[in-house]
């Protein structure tokens, strides 16, 4: 996922040149997601300061430990291509515990990134993360073979009909 901040408002926006605020990211759970970061200012990417540190997290509650965590990122590019990605693991008991039941199709939190440059420390503000369950878990039974209907027959007012699909998929229809 490749997201957006907006270094002047500290808010994640849609891209470099729309900076409508974006209000809600999406995660899956037991997902390990690259997380793309590229500052905007002015309708461009821009660099951070060399050295620039940063990490991101989710949370349920502010106080709260954390769902998913990422204390550094890899720095690619300069200048206008420059992107800072992060390998967020959604796999955690914290995260695991919010599914008690493992049948609840998502959870909320807070996610927020945060960058240092020098001395200065920044944030994005605290914004909304849905986090869906997982569907594909790796341990289910996938299936082997399919048992097909070709024919089946229809009985309509003084008719009896056999219907069938043939092997090249085509339908037919025979009155009886």
């Amino acid at each position: 996922m490749r997201v957006y901040i907006n270094l002047d408002s500290r808010e994640f926006v849609v891209s470099p040149t729309l900076i409508q605020r974006v209000t809600t990211l999406y995660f899956t759970r037991r997902d390990n997601e690259p997380v793309e970061v590229q500052f905007v200012r002015n309708g461009a990417v821009v660099e951070l300061a060399a050295g620039a540190l940063g990490k991101i997290g989710l949370k349920s509650t502010y106080a709260g430990n954390f769902l998913a965590y990422a204390g550094a990122w890899a720095k690619t590019g300069t200048g206008a291509n420059t992107i800072y990605t992060f390998s967020l693991n959604m796999t955690s008991a914290n995260l695991t515990a919010l599914f008690p039941d493992d049948d609840e199709d998502a959870v909320t939190c807070k996610v927020e990134v945060e960058w240092q440059q020098g001395g200065n420390i920044s944030s994005t503000l605290p914004t909304e993360a849905v986090i869906y369950n997982d569907v594909i878990r790796g341990g289910e039974s996938v299936i082997t073979s399919v048992t097909t209907l070709s024919s089946f027959n229809l009985a309509s007012a003084n008719y009896t009909w056999t219907v069938s699909i043939n092997d090249d998929g085509t339908f037919s229809a025979l009155r009886n």
